[in-house]
Formats: C-alpha cells, structure tokens, sequence
C-alpha cells in the first residue's frame, strides 16, 4: 500500500492538472483571439475589386489571413460587373439536372483548340478541372446559376446563366455575382477585410528577389506602403489610350477599334510593374468580340454595350449588307470578327463610320433570350422592332426576295445539320411570315488574353534569369496571360476569375517570408 504521504502528493498534482486544464478552457473560450509569436495573421494584400479580386479576398480569408484591397476606383467591381454571357462549367449540378453531358476533357479540349497553341496547358487543365467546384462556390452564396446555354466555340451547353424573375426581370449575371460577393466581402468579412477605394496601386516592394508589399497613393494623394503578401488582380488594358498606351505599343492595328471596357482599364499594373522584372505574356493577343451593339443615334461612341454572345446562342442570325449570311454564328470570336471585317460595309456607307453586321431575330429568339432583357436595348434604339419581312427589307434597303432566299437556306441547313461555313447548331428557324428585330453589331475591344505570366499556383514569374516564381507575388485574372492563348472562349472570363482568385488566395495565405 503507499504511503500517506506519495496519496498526498498524487492528490496535489491530480488538482493541479484539473485546474491548469480549466484555465486553459477557460483562456481559449474568452480570448480566442490571442496567438502566440509562430501564429501571426498573415496579411494579404489584394490589388484591383473585381471577381478575382473577390475571389482571392473570400479564399485567404477562410484560410486564416487578414486582407487589405487597394482599388483605385470609387467602388469594387470591374469589369466583371459588365459581363453578361455568363460562367462556364463542366460536369456541374446544373447540367447534370439538365441532363446535358459534359466532361473536363471535353472543356479542355474546347478551351486548348480556341487558343491556338498558344495556351498554356497546365492552366487550362486547372481551369477546367476546378470549374464544377468554383459553379458550387458561387451558388452556396444563393447565386442561382442553373440556366444553361451553348456560346460560340463551345461543343457542348455549359455557359451558367441566372435565370430572370417571375415576373420577366432580367438578372445581369456578372452584375449580381460580383454585387453577392462584394457585400459579403463588406459586411460579413468585415473584421478581417479593409477595403481602400480610390486608391491607386504605384509599385511593388522588394527586398532582394522577394515581394514584402506595395506602395499606393490615398485619395488625398499621399503615397503609403503596405506590407504583406500581394495578389494582382486589376484587370486588362482594352481601353488604354494613356500616353504610354499598351494598346499602341501591342496591336496598334487594334488600338482606334471601340471597346466594351470601362475607363479603368488601362493596364496600369502591368505598367507600374514593368521595372520589375516581372514575365510578360501574350501582350498582342488582345480579343475583338465580333458583336459590339451600334447606337444609331451615336454610332462613333468610343464604348459600346455588348451585345451578348447569348443572343447568336438564342438563334441570331447575322446578315452582311445584301441581306446575305456570311459565317457560322456560333463559330469561335476571331472567326466571325474576321468574317465581320471581310464581308461587311461600313454603316450608312460612310468611311467614316464602323464597319457592321446586321443581327437579326425574331420572335421566339427575343422570348428565348429574355423579352424583358430585349427591352432594355430597345428603349436605348440599339435592337429595332421592324415588323414584316417587307418591312425589313425596306429598313436594310435590300430586295425582300435576297431576304426570302437567306432564311430558306438557313431553314435547311438545320434540317441537313451543318451549312456551308461549317455551322452544326441552330437553336432557331425563320420564315417569311415572322415578325422581325434587328441591331446592328461591329467588332469591339473586349478582353486581353494576355498579361503577367503565372503558375499553376497563380505565383507571378519572373522574366529572367529565368522563369521562376517570384516569392510573395500571386496573379489573376484579365492582368494574367497564359490561359486563354489567342481566343478566350465566351464564359470563360469570370470562370478565370474564381478559379484562378481563390488559387491565388489559398496560396498567399500560406505563404510564409522567410525571416
């Protein structure tokens, strides 16, 4: 038996144990906020609020860093919020519910043959095969994404849409998703998250060969430093008619075409940057979407509405100026531009003035698109009411019987399955009897394909010596190259932005510079 004393000893240490244990519950309970000198919070550093930004800034959040987002307009959003195609997806629920098969392969297949060779594969690969988990990310915010469409380009429907409300009301998919994401960035991540608007990233800082954070200018024009580490996310630079304008230095064959691009895009990361060091690529693949909407009532408007893919995925048809189609509809981007410049006319015959196409529609395509999104363009004039087919043909100035024999070859190309410049899919027939619509469309600046090169775990890379990642530095989205190749595929915008945000959030918040 022991002996009383080592009994009294076991008690003292048994009771000592009991309410170390205790004090520890009761430290972690109250004060979970404390972390010892190996925890710090990294802080993360997010340059430009559209989708990727957001994207990146949601990601490093759940995974443990504090975010600070620099972006030198009054409000997030970008570009993305004027997206309207919509997001793409393989393998998602929505398809699956629709019963539509798709597969990674074939996504990837579509995605490497738009790009011509020029696509880097092992994006591609990422981008595709983290597609159906960035669909399910964007939807556990109540993002409704389950309308599906085939865009140009594509084999197979997997371009993710919202569909509109009860009552007819369009929902602008970019719009809303990057509204969804920005309040919850603003409100329920508040604690973790500042966001500094107009306020102008100037340049990185460096210590050796490594990013430690950045330097910016306040609204007040004071210049401060940030230090953490950065993601670039500030978009292309499809409207950039600056003094040191990349559109000149790139495509200057390109640079007078008008854009779809808000006024920010003006590449001024990738130009701030420049002495850097950092890897370029791509920089003169810059996209020309075939459909810009024409405003009759100021045709020589630098900026245009898109006129979205998903109206040809709807059954739109384009006419040259004899009444004549001239292209597959459905066909990749740079095709029908292509096309459009070859076989169409500048508008009203003035030199002067934009080369057109004529889009037209008719009933059951403006009811498939959306009556009510159909209504918007046609309170603006851009998407004309033109009634018959006589009617048409006196609006074009073109004879009715060239207009007759267009929709009767149209007709039965659908039911052969494939016409004369290679087009497979007809989602619409036209007859003579229908009641018509038209808009007139020109080739616009739309999307930079290239950028700052990345990895497959969006670390920014450094021209030389060699390509290697540069530590601390992470990219996505419009201000990144590599993914897209020569033509991005319609849809595949924003799906680059969630995609490539959260690989780029995920991995800044696990970095650690070494001390």
């Amino acid at each position: 038996m022991p002996s009383t004393g080592l009994i009294r000893v076991a008690y003292f240490v048994a009771i000592v144990a009991v309410g170390a244990f205790i004090l520890a519950v009761i430290r972690s309970s109250l004060f979970p906020q404390i972390r010892t000198a190996t925890e710090v919070q990294p802080h993360v550093i997010v340059v430009g609020g559209g989708l990727a930004g957001l994207s990146a800034v949601i990601e490093a959040s759940r995974h443990g860093a504090r975010i600070t987002v620099i972006e030198k307009e009054k409000s997030l959003g970008g570009n993305s919020a004027k997206a309207t195609s919509g997001i793409n997806a393989a393998e998602s629920a929505a398809q699956k519910e629709r019963g539509i098969s798709d597969s990674v392969d074939s996504f990837v297949k579509d995605t490497l043959a738009s790009g011509d060779g020029l696509s880097k594969p092992e994006l591609v690969h990422i981008l595709a095969g983290k597609s159906a988990e960035a669909m399910d990310f964007l939807r556990s915010f109540g993002l409704n994404l389950v309308d599906v469409v085939q865009l140009g380009g594509h084999g197979i429907p997997r371009t993710h849409r919202i569909p509109p409300t009860a009552d007819g009301r369009p929902i602008p998919v970019g719009f809303t998703i990057v509204s969804t994401l920005r309040k919850y960035v603003e409100n329920d991540l508040r604690n973790t998250v500042q966001v500094l608007v107009n306020s102008a990233f100037k340049s990185l800082i460096l210590e050796g060969d490594r990013v430690v954070g950045i330097t910016y200018e306040a609204e007040d024009k004071t210049v401060h430093q940030l230090h953490g580490t950065v993601i670039l996310t500030a978009g292309g630079y499809a409207n950039d008619h600056t003094e040191d304008s990349l559109l000149d230095k790139y495509v200057p064959s390109l640079a007078k075409l008008p854009t779809t691009n808000g006024p920010w895009a003006t590449g001024d990361v990738i130009k701030a940057t420049s002495a850097a060091g950092l890897s370029l690529i791509h920089m003169d693949q810059v996209q020309t979407h075939p459909t810009g909407f024409l405003e009759p009532s100021n045709p020589k408007h630098h900026t245009k509405f898109l006129a979205p893919e998903a109206l040809r995925g709807c059954g739109a048809i384009l006419l040259d100026g004899e009444g004549k189609r001239f292209v597959d509809e459905l066909g990749r981007r740079n095709h029908v531009t292509d096309a459009i410049f070859s076989h169409c006319k500048h508008y009203q015959d003035d030199g002067s003035m934009p080369i057109v196409a004529v889009m037209l529609m008719n009933d059951e395509i403006i009811k498939r698109f959306g009556a009510p999104s159909a209504a918007f363009y046609e309170k603006k004039g851009i998407i004309e009411n033109v009634g018959s087919l006589g009617e048409l043909a006196a609006r074009l100035q073109v004879d009715a019987a060239v207009l007759t024999d267009t929709l009767a070859s149209h007709n039965k190309a659908a039911e052969s399955g494939k016409d004369e410049f290679g087009k497979t899919t007809f989602p619409a027939l036209f007859t003579p009897d229908d009641n018509f619509y038209i808009a007139y469309i020109t080739p616009t600046l739309h999307y930079c394909m290239g950028g700052l090169e990345i990895s497959a775990k969006a670390e920014v890379l450094r021209s030389k010596p060699e390509k290697k990642p540069v530590a601390g530095l992470y990219g996505a989205g419009e201000v990144t190259g590599g993914v897209h190749g020569a033509n991005r595929l319609g849809g595949n915008s924003l799906l680059e932005c969630v995609v490539f945000g959260r690989v780029a959030g995920y991995h800044a918040a696990h970095y650690r510079r070494e001390k």
